[in-house]
């Protein structure tokens, strides 16, 4: 949070008073505790920057003022968003939101100084190029050491099937998150999940939320998640579904495009290099590593294998891979 102060105000006058009280006898809050007589007063504070969190009435909602300061609202009734809390619930129960905001802030504040994450991407436009499977090979080998994270961005990414998972939250509360300027560090562990020491935030279920995400929020989110969560690397697994895959793909520092070798699939790569030229990306090239999928499994020719067994495959490739970057740099 930017200061110290939590600022409370509600349409009921004797609430708010016995809210705040309540809020200032805990010493769990490393925050002042302030009640604000109305509106006014309450925004002249936020606009000098002297809040670092309103707890405010439902009253205030669509106040614009109130958008780039954490802010909760004091509901009447019950309700599943995340700026919203149900006011006549113990006060312990505020407190405990509060609470998390406040954790959420000081991780942030923690990495704010620190190098952003190096992000890299997996994208081929061709199907069936263990691209995914390149992603998660080279994410859970980057996380032996690193702090890594693996986000899919694909419409029908499997993982729900091939993890025997189901999860309550995935990618699209994030999106849900930055979307109504919530705090994602506060959502984020209760989304992330583990695969050994890999996290990865579980891939959206509906594929509309991937096919018609705004690209600015996905470019807020990928932001947060690389300069202030502590990761020091992000996989992306870039997916055929979204519309210009360029333009995500121009933010990362290292490409991966796994290639076929029969003429259609050099074909379609000869013309996607053509059109990065006459679009403007040619710049990618320069970050892009081709990699030959007949090469991630060593020569060996192709069997009928499970995943599993398809990634103990690419082990020793994906390794190499790194390991001669990491010479590189």
């Amino acid at each position: 949070m930017r200061s110290g102060i939590v600022a409370v105000w509600d349409e009921d006058r004797e609430y708010a008073v016995k809210l705040s009280e309540y809020l200032h006898r805990q010493n769990s809050l490393t925050c002042s505790v302030v009640l604000y007589s109305g509106p006014e007063e309450l925004k002249k504070a936020v606009d000098t920057h002297q809040v670092s969190m309103a707890l405010v009435g439902s009253s205030l909602m669509g106040s614009p003022w109130l958008y780039d300061t954490a802010h909760v609202f004091l509901a009447e009734e019950r309700s599943a968003s995340e700026d919203m809390v149900y006011k006549y619930q113990p006060a312990s129960e505020i407190l405990r939101v509060i609470a998390g905001f406040q954790d959420a802030s000081e991780k942030e504040s923690v990495y704010a100084g620190k190098k952003a994450a190096q992000l890299r991407a997996v994208y081929s436009p061709l199907g069936g190029s263990l691209k995914t499977s390149l992603g998660l090979v080279m994410g859970c080998l980057l996380a032996e050491d690193r702090n890594c994270l693996f986000i899919s961005l694909e419409a029908h990414s499997g993982f729900r099937t091939l993890f025997g998972r189901q999860y309550p939250m995935d990618l699209s509360d994030l999106f849900t998150v930055v979307r109504e300027k919530g705090n994602v560090h506060a959502k984020l562990p209760a989304v992330c999940q583990s695969f050994g020491q890999l996290k990865y935030i579980p891939p959206v279920i509906w594929p509309e939320d991937i096919r018609e995400a705004e690209r600015a929020e996905l470019k807020e989110l990928v932001r947060i998640l690389a300069q202030s969560c502590g990761f020091d690397e992000i996989v992306l697994d870039m997916g055929a579904d979204m519309a210009r895959p360029e333009e995500i793909l121009s933010w990362c520092d290292r490409i991966y495009r796994p290639e076929k070798e029969d003429a259609f699939s050099l074909a379609k790569l000869a013309e996607y290099d053509s059109y990065l030229q006459v679009s403007g990306y040619e710049g990618l090239q320069k970050r892009t590593r081709r990699i030959l999928v007949s090469d991630l499994s060593g020569g060996i020719s192709p069997v009928r294998l499970n995943q599993w067994q398809r990634w103990e495959q690419m082990l020793p490739a994906v390794r190499g891979m790194l390991e001669g970057e990491a010479g590189e740099d």
